[in-house]
């Protein structure tokens, strides 16, 4: 992760991009770390996080869940590691904001659904694909609070179906979406003016009455999500077989486009 500290702003960039911005546990405590810091400078009034033009993040690092150890070790990296990520963006007393200009998949997307404010690029998209490898997206199930999200929730999570910024909109999973690259830092500036407008005490307490059911009903049900997913789902069969399918698909795809490459080498 890249942190940029700017006069009224810190800037959290996801920097994995040969993984798609994928997060392990090091990147999700450094996360976690990097935002509970931010509200110690009295000058920072907002949080952004971005990845970049191809990838917000994919989510969770498959390589990462392999190497899980059993129920416990699952526990330790979902329940004890990336839960806490979470909880600590919806309780920070200053804005979350999302800048999404490429994919965010599972865990990324769960990182726009905690974020306060969102802006989509013309890029972006979104979804929720882990029940294609037999997992299930637990921290956005549990997080999810009203019926239209609900009902989001239920068409990506059930049919892996990827949507764009337009969509996402209408669905109030962004707040805010732009129809050129070239705009997205404009919007982005706009609403941190706006945030740097308000009263930093007003702004905190707006923030803590506008999370209280986030931060109780929703993590914990995501942390029980999450315990049923470690304890259940990673050690079955299921889970097993589609994991096992998916990295020979990788496998293949990798070997593909070497193949590719040595051939245009030849050339």
């Amino acid at each position: 992760m890249i942190l940029t500290q700017n006069p009224d702003h810190v800037v959290l960039t996801l920097d994995r991009p040969a993984l798609r911005n994928a997060m392990d546990l090091d990147a999700w405590t450094a996360l976690r770390e990097a935002i509970e810091a931010a509200p110690a400078n009295p000058s920072n009034r907002a949080v952004v996080i971005r990845g970049d033009a191809r990838s917000f993040s994919a989510g969770n690092d498959i390589d990462a869940m392999r190497e899980l150890d059993g129920p416990d070790a699952a526990v330790a990296y979902f329940v004890d590691g990336m839960l806490p990520t979470f909880a600590a963006m919806a309780a920070a007393p200053l804005p979350v904001i999302a800048v999404v200009e490429g994919a965010a998949l599972g865990g990324g997307l769960e990182i726009v659904l905690v974020s306060d404010l969102v802006i989509a690029g013309p890029g972006a998209t979104f979804g929720l694909p882990e029940t294609r490898i037999g997992a299930w997206p637990t921290v956005f199930l549990g997080a999810a609070p009203s019926s239209a999200t609900r009902r989001l929730t239920a068409r990506l999570a059930l049919t892996g179906e990827v949507i764009g910024p337009a969509e996402a909109l209408q669905h109030g999973l962004v707040s805010h979406a732009v129809d050129r690259a070239d705009t997205v830092d404009a919007a982005l500036a706009r609403v941190l003016a706006g945030i740097g407008a308000t009263g930093p005490d007003a702004t905190a307490r707006t923030k803590r009455w506008l999370n209280r059911e986030l931060l109780g009903t929703g993590m914990a049900d995501a942390a029980a999500a999450l315990s049923e997913l470690s304890r259940e789902t990673l050690q079955g069969s299921e889970f097993g077989e589609r994991m096992a399918a998916f990295l020979a698909a990788r496998a293949e795809r990798a070997a593909r486009r070497a193949a590719v490459g040595v051939d245009a080498a030849a050339r």
